[in-house]
């Protein structure tokens, strides 16, 4: 079972977007995760510019922004009812598997 899924909402602990005086501000929700290449798509966060050239879709062209991927090792799950970046543990309910906050022992799903 994988301890990261689309929907999530994680925080930046590490890299570029990582942000120490106000913590709380570099959260976002999963977009899309690529396990291959180890990246993630965050809502809101490292946002890249992208030039699009005019085409019947886009009459304006012009430069967009948006979300670039960030390393997977470097986002933590954040619990919901402790409201902080937490390591996610995973534990079997009957036939199903659950995850779990290891801070709280809160259940994330």
């Amino acid at each position: 079972m994988e301890k990261l899924k689309v929907g999530d909402t994680v925080q930046v602990i590490a890299g570029a977007e990582r942000s120490e005086k106000t913590p709380a501000t570099k959260r976002g929700k999963v977009l899309k995760i690529d396990r291959e290449a180890q990246r993630v798509t965050v809502e809101g966060l490292r946002l890249v510019k992208r030039h699009l050239r005019k085409t019947p879709q886009q009459p304006e062209g012009g430069i967009v922004e948006k979300p670039g991927t960030i390393q997977i090792s470097d986002v933590q799950v954040v619990c919901a009812k402790c409201d902080k970046p937490t390591r996610v543990g995973v534990r079997a309910d009957g036939d199903k598997k659950k995850r779990f906050c290891k801070n709280c022992d809160a259940l994330i799903d």
